[in-house]
């Protein structure tokens, strides 16, 4: 596995990026880490921000806005860690079935979450679409639970989208850190329901908020990640060899 770190970069190009490194996807998975030039909000390909979000508001808060190159819904890059994971079609560890592929990479992401917090307890993913329930909500990614999503506690803690093409797929990732700013949500949603179910379903790892501990915990968590990815790709690596 290739583990590759672009830094700071606009939410567009952290976007591109994405978008060319599945382009040029080849024979070896890849971990993508990048961290925002501003606040930022990414979006689904097919959704339209402006129905959802009061667009002169986040640009005069200084919140970047840009759409991924995957599906999924809308999510603040203010008080999470964002990250990439690019697997090659030729890997056994692909599957056709794009849920197979969210069940196999959030399963490794909840690894990472486990040695974060140093515990399994309350840890899973859903087995069963909730989908219907939070219908209004479908367009957040962190307000409404879905199949193979990560949970802790009985709420979510880590969101995801995919997009796969003829080399392999492209599975863009969040985990929640802290908790979202109550006050920025209303201020930036049209509909405040949206800002309600955000704040019940969305699970925070720290109590702390201030910038030190979530750079301290982005740090942490993408070691974890390294760790557990690199655990289970390896493990394929060795049988190979045998």
């Amino acid at each position: 596995m290739e583990v590759i770190d672009t830094k700071i970069n606009s939410a567009e190009k952290n976007m591109d990026i994405d978008k060319e490194l599945l382009e040029a996807l080849e024979d070896s998975p890849i971990l993508h880490f990048y961290d925002w030039e501003r606040p930022s909000i990414t979006h689904g390909y097919f959704i339209k921000p402006e129905d959802w979000l009061y667009l002169d508001r986040l640009k005069e808060l200084g919140i970047d806005c840009a759409r991924r190159p995957t599906g999924g819904g809308i999510v603040f890059h203010l008080w999470d860690l964002a990250f990439s994971f690019l697997m090659p079609r030729k890997n056994p560890f692909f599957s056709d079935n794009a849920l197979e592929n969210y069940r196999f990479v959030n399963g490794l992401v909840l690894n990472a979450i486990e040695e974060f917090i140093s515990s399994k307890d309350l840890l899973n993913l859903i087995e069963k679409d909730h989908e219907a329930k939070f219908a209004f909500s479908s367009k957040f990614c962190m307000a409404r639970p879905t199949k193979y999503d990560g949970m802790l506690k009985g709420k979510k803690i880590i969101g995801a989208a995919q997009r796969k093409k003829a080399m392999g797929y492209l599975h863009q990732g969040t985990i929640s850190i802290c908790t979202p700013d109550k006050n920025l949500l209303k201020d930036v949603l049209k509909d405040p329901k949206i800002s309600e179910q955000i704040l019940e379903n969305t699970y925070s790892l720290i109590e702390k908020t201030d910038q030190n501990s979530l750079k301290s915990s982005r740090q942490r968590l993408k070691e974890a990640l390294k760790k557990s990815f690199s655990k289970k790709l390896d493990s394929l690596e060795k049988l190979e060899k045998v």
